[in-house]
């Protein structure tokens, strides 16, 4: 094989590893739309306020996978757009269970309330 040849063809396999690499891992889209959206359900879900830890993990976690994109590190984007995902649907379940806990406590007392009613009550009235 001649010099040339050997040349042509190191260029030819270089520049084929080069398109290869350029047609790799597509965006996450799908993954990045998702961790938006449980982010944004999040917030409806009053967690700014009743779970701020993981909202706020997710957020950060959003951004790392958007930064990784631009770094075209997609692997690493969609590893942190599923763990954004995630932590704001943990965000939002925290902020609901404390909704409704906080809901409960409010029937509680007024079952209570009623209940103290009814025993201060004097019999035969009505109420």
């Amino acid at each position: 094989m001649k010099v040339t040849t050997k040349i042509r063809h190191g260029v030819l396999v270089g520049g084929v590893l080069m398109l290869a690499g350029c047609a790799g891992t597509p965006p996450p889209e799908r993954e990045l739309t998702a961790a938006d959206l449980s982010v944004r359900e999040a917030e409806e879900a009053d967690a700014q306020q009743l779970a701020p830890v993981p909202l706020q993990e997710a957020r950060e976690k959003l951004a790392r996978a958007r930064q990784a994109v631009e770094d075209e590190q997609m692997v690493a984007a969609r590893r942190f757009a599923e763990q954004a995902a995630a932590d704001a649907q943990l965000a939002e379940a925290q902020a609901r269970a404390e909704m409704a806990q906080t809901s409960l406590r409010e029937v509680q007392q007024g079952v209570q309330q009623l209940r103290e009613r009814a025993l201060d009550a004097p019999a035969g009235t009505g109420g």
